[in-house]
């Protein structure tokens, strides 16, 4: 199966202890705001609409996605620091036409 995103082996395990799993996807989204006019939005998702576009899928892992927010991750890469000064899980998007110095939010 094609990937739209790649995951971080630090963001594997970090999901892996979050109990993300097939049955409970890890959803991705793109919402309006942040200082660069977009931002990624995550949560623990245990439905699953029809329409609703897989991200990422290994042996273990679920990442899904709406229709809308799809053309967002292409290529997006994902990875967890678990630093004192930032830490928590980073977006790093090479369609990105800017992104904010906080990276949580980008220009499309």
């Amino acid at each position: 199966m094609a990937q739209y995103i790649t995951l971080s082996d630090s963001a594997r395990r970090q999901l892996r202890q979050l109990e993300v799993s097939h049955e409970n996807a890890l959803r991705l989204w793109v919402e309006a705001g942040g200082c660069s006019g977009m931002s990624y939005a995550a949560g623990i998702d245990s439905t699953r609409a029809p329409e609703d576009a897989v991200l990422f899928e290994d042996e273990e892992i679920r990442v899904i996605t709406d229709p809308a927010s799809l053309p967002h991750f292409a290529g997006l890469e994902v990875d967890y620091s678990d630093d004192l000064v930032r830490a928590g899980f980073r977006f790093s998007n090479p369609n990105a036409l800017h992104t904010c110095g906080c990276g949580q939010s980008f220009q499309a």
